[in-house]
């Protein structure tokens, strides 16, 4: 009996640990603002097994609870189950890019830049979005890639 177990108890910890090395990702996310009081967020997220590092800084001008952070926390195996699975509604298990088209001088302009790499189930996706955020307004892989990184974000907000 105790082996049988100590058997069930090793499936349980493998299948745990095989789970969580399904999911890698890296993902650096850059929202700025040009205009008179120009500024931008840099975010960036590294997830490998079920640790994810997170940091951000901020530049130009800044808002009082805007402090540059990093912070590190790890995830529970039904948190890497939830990116898994929001990964797939949203259509993020592709490699595709969306670069912006016109090249127009502006005095203001919201822009971003957005690259995701993920390593799902050995499979390698990847994402690239460069540009002025107007230009996205349709663009489903954009709206979907910033629901996921806000998600990841409140996610690591509220990890221990």
């Amino acid at each position: 009996m105790k082996y049988l177990f100590s058997v069930v108890l090793a499936i349980v910890f493998f299948a745990a640990v095989s789970a969580a090395q399904d999911l890698n990702l890296a993902i650096s996310y850059l929202y700025g603002e040009k205009s008179k009081d120009s500024h931008s967020t840099e975010e960036s997220y590294a997830l490998s097994n079920s640790s994810m590092a997170y940091t951000v800084k901020y530049t130009g001008k800044k808002g009082k609870n805007q402090q540059d952070m990093e912070k590190t926390c790890t995830f529970t195996e039904q948190d890497l189950k939830n990116i898994a699975k929001t990964i797939e509604a949203k259509g993020l298990n592709v490699n595709d890019s969306l670069f912006q088209e016109s090249s127009k001088t502006k005095s203001f302009e919201i822009y971003t830049r957005i690259n995701i790499a993920i390593n799902m189930d050995g499979q390698e996706y990847k994402i690239n979005i460069s540009g002025d955020t107007k230009e996205f307004d349709d663009a489903a892989l954009y709206k979907n890639s910033v629901f996921f990184i806000t998600m990841l974000r409140k996610m690591v907000e509220d990890c221990k």
